[in-house]
């Protein structure tokens, strides 16, 4: 039957905030798995109790965050239009429509006036974490990192060439073990020095703090860059470093293994890591904590005939599988590779191997074991869907602030936003799973 709408837009409907909202909103399933009231023991050393105006609610200003977050709105002037006219915005908030919403302008006032420089952005980030782990959505035993950039808030072409001399890292422990090793042999040993290098590199007017990014296959420019560490049970993220864009993955990685151990406790059992962690110092220190790792190769040497000789490691020989030749060890150079030359004194050629070629082995071994592949196989589906997640979903792609500090705060809170999705996404389960005991209890 045909039918025509009246102008009903002045109708005075008589509901609450909350029947506006369906049970089954994703907020509300937020707003039910996650406990908020922390947020207010983080920040209150940082309010006035004596003086000045009522200040907006802690908890309804980083909420601001969230919601921004959650639904990967670019802005929070946007933001805040959308919580003028959604009920459930407003409900999540706890401010109904009777009430003015927040300038635009209050959370980064906010953050200037009271929390830069502090640690309540990470506080916030670990104590997400933490309800994650109280809910058995971490299972600490499986971890996989890798970093992504993120592209800075600068003019890739505005940007200075600073040329600055830098003391080359000495590799103390490197230098102990080829000393000695020298010393059993009857060799006399390197004198090592500190060595100055130059280094040249762009220097961003627009945001100092970003570095110039540029790696095979991957886009140029003035990055930051992610460092992240994702649980393989629920895909937990338990750490985000951000540093620029011209620091290599190895550098910080041992660092944030050992920060995450601090901060919950979690010593991972396995690591699955790609080829820009495949360094010695790694692989050491992974070993050193017992930790089975899965690190993609990277190929150091272009020599293709290395593949016919074959090391025994009881004799510590090398043996030409065409002809059976023995190449014995001789010497080792100041680098830590060991050589290998022929009984016979016209044949010239050398065989390398590192003091340290052991770690190596072990590592491809692992690589190529089936427990391995299967670990490695899993990145797809967890630290590369992490940041596929926040890059499509949560306007990761730029860094909408500029300065280091400033990009890490609010990677935190970008990340706790994705933690508390997943958390909430399975409150479910965890609430049926926590009533199944209670019965066994009982």
């Amino acid at each position: 039957m045909f039918n025509k709408v009246e102008n009903i837009k002045d109708e005075i409907i008589l509901m609450t905030l909350s029947e506006l909202v369906p049970t089954n909103h994703f907020l509300r399933k937020v707003a039910e798995a996650i406990d908020f009231k922390f947020i207010y023991d983080l920040t209150e050393e940082y309010y006035s109790h004596t003086s000045g105006r009522n200040c907006l609610d802690p908890v309804v200003l980083f909420k601001l965050v969230f919601l921004k977050d959650f639904y990967g709105i670019k802005s929070m002037r946007e933001t805040i239009k959308r919580i003028e006219t959604d009920a459930a915005f407003r409900w999540f908030l706890g401010i109904p429509f009777s009430k003015p919403v927040p300038h635009y302008s209050t959370f980064s006032q906010n953050y200037i006036r009271r929390f830069q420089g502090t640690d309540v952005f990470e506080q916030i980030f670990i104590n997400i974490v933490n309800q994650a782990i109280e809910k058995k959505l971490v299972g600490g035993n499986e971890f996989f990192t890798d970093s992504t950039h993120i592209k800075a808030n600068a003019n890739k072409k505005k940007f200075k060439v600073e040329v600055t001399t830098k003391i080359k890292k000495r590799k103390l422990d490197l230098e102990k073990e080829i000393t000695e090793e020298r010393e059993k042999i009857g060799k006399k040993p390197f004198k090592y020095e500190e060595k100055e290098e130059l280094k040249r590199q762009r220097i961003n007017t627009t945001d100092s703090d970003s570095g110039y990014y540029h790696r095979d296959h991957k886009e140029e420019g003035f990055m930051y860059l992610d460092h992240r560490t994702v649980d393989g049970k629920n895909n937990i993220i338990i750490d985000c470093h951000i540093t620029p864009g011209n620091v290599h993955d190895s550098g910080p990685y041992i660092d944030r293994l050992n920060q995450i151990e601090r901060n919950f406790g979690l010593i991972p059992g396995k690591v699955a890591l790609d080829s820009g962690y495949y360094s010695l110092d790694i692989l050491k220190q992974l070993d050193k904590k017992n930790i089975f790792s899965v690190i993609g190769y990277r190929r150091f040497s272009k020599s293709k005939d290395k593949k016919y000789f074959k090391y025994l490691p009881e004799k510590d020989i090398y043996v030409d599988k065409r002809t059976g030749e023995i190449f014995r060890y001789r010497n080792i150079d100041r680098n830590g590779y060991k050589q290998y030359k022929s009984d016979d004194k016209n044949e010239k050629k050398i065989i390398r191997r590192h003091i340290n070629a052991d770690y190596y082995d072990e590592a491809r071994l692992r690589r190529i074991s089936k427990e391995g592949k299967l670990l490695y196989k899993r990145r797809k589906e967890t630290i590369e869907r992490s940041f596929a997640d926040s890059k499509q979903n949560h306007g990761y792609r730029y860094a909408q602030y500029r300065g280091k500090a400033k990009v890490q705060s609010y990677a935190w809170l970008s990340c706790c936003v994705q933690n508390m999705k997943t958390i909430a996404l399975r409150a479910v389960s965890y609430t049926h799973l926590r009533a199944h005991e209670t019965v066994l209890d009982l």
